[in-house]
């Protein structure tokens, strides 16, 4: 066994880490790791801070820095003995470069690398991210949309209106544009018949959600998805989704979850509703450097 470390390089490793994900998936069945769809959706705009660990040729860790100072482990249960070597190389990358609030996120009663965490200083601090798990056996409620409302597949003529939706709902910049939408339909996860709007009678988009599903492990996302402010609260958001569910059963999913579910109490009621009973908390563990 020979370990050794170095950056990643997008276009050399992109799919063996996408292979390392969907192994971990295999071995686990748990959402403890990233799951394909995550990666491949923040991969190629992410710090530079993202690092591998080999033994010999084969992939068996992964450092990801979602965000400056924010960073997730993965890693293959037999070579948990690397989590304090990961551990510490994040610190010190972290502090060759920046200065403040360090942070690791870890699943909830991962106990072994609590360990680890609480040895190099870190505490217990807030949930990160939340996951919301929708039992696929379970009946899909018949929600009717509103008269004069219905829901159709996008198409990129729509990319221009749904990024100025998905801006709204969510508070992007302008940053946030086509070209992301763009992007994001060249994905091995997509699917247009799975990403899904709302539109008035008029045409107007007034609610968006896509479904990714990752082809080799059937793992689908369901994400982003909202509806305009002045549209809430008239059953159109769970109509919506519920229309998503009779589709992606045509493409026999493995699981559905949400990975960064909301926490407010019509999020909570939206997901009761639709069936996405199942919750994990991802905590943030934390360390001023």
């Amino acid at each position: 066994m020979t370990i050794s470390s170095r950056a990643y390089i997008d276009s050399l490793d992109h799919n063996t880490v996408m292979d390392f994900l969907r192994e971990l998936y295999a071995e686990t069945g748990g959402l403890e790791n990233w799951l394909p769809t995550r990666f491949e959706n923040n991969s190629r705009s992410m710090d530079p801070g993202i690092r591998l660990w080999f033994d010999d040729d084969t992939l068996v860790g992964l450092v990801v820095p979602e965000s400056t100072l924010l960073y997730y482990v993965m890693l293959h249960s037999e070579y948990i003995l690397l989590y304090p070597e990961m551990v510490a190389w994040i610190e010190t990358y972290s502090r060759s470069t920046w200065k403040g609030m360090l942070t690791i996120v870890e699943m909830e009663g991962t106990i072994d690398r609590e360990k680890v965490l609480r040895e190099y200083g870190f505490a217990k601090g807030r949930v990160s991210d939340i996951f919301r798990i929708r039992d696929l056996s379970s009946q899909i409620p018949d929600f009717k949309l509103p008269e004069g409302y219905r829901v159709r597949s996008v198409t990129p003529d729509d990319f221009d209106e749904l990024a100025s939706c998905i801006r709204q709902v969510f508070g992007h910049g302008e940053w946030f544009n086509r070209d992301i939408l763009v992007e994001n339909a060249s994905a091995s996860y997509y699917h247009s018949d799975l990403d899904l709007v709302v539109v008035d009678k008029a045409g107007k988009i007034v609610s968006f959600c896509t479904f990714r599903l990752d082809p080799p492990t059937g793992l689908t996302e369901l994400e982003p998805m909202g509806t305009l402010s002045e549209y809430r609260n008239m059953g159109i958001g769970r109509a919506l989704i519920c229309e998503g569910f009779r589709r992606l059963k045509g493409y026999n999913p493995s699981m559905l979850f949400i990975g960064e579910a909301a926490n407010t109490p019509s999020a909570n009621r939206l997901y009761e509703l639709t069936g996405f009973t199942e919750q994990y908390d991802m905590l943030r563990w934390v360390k001023t450097i």
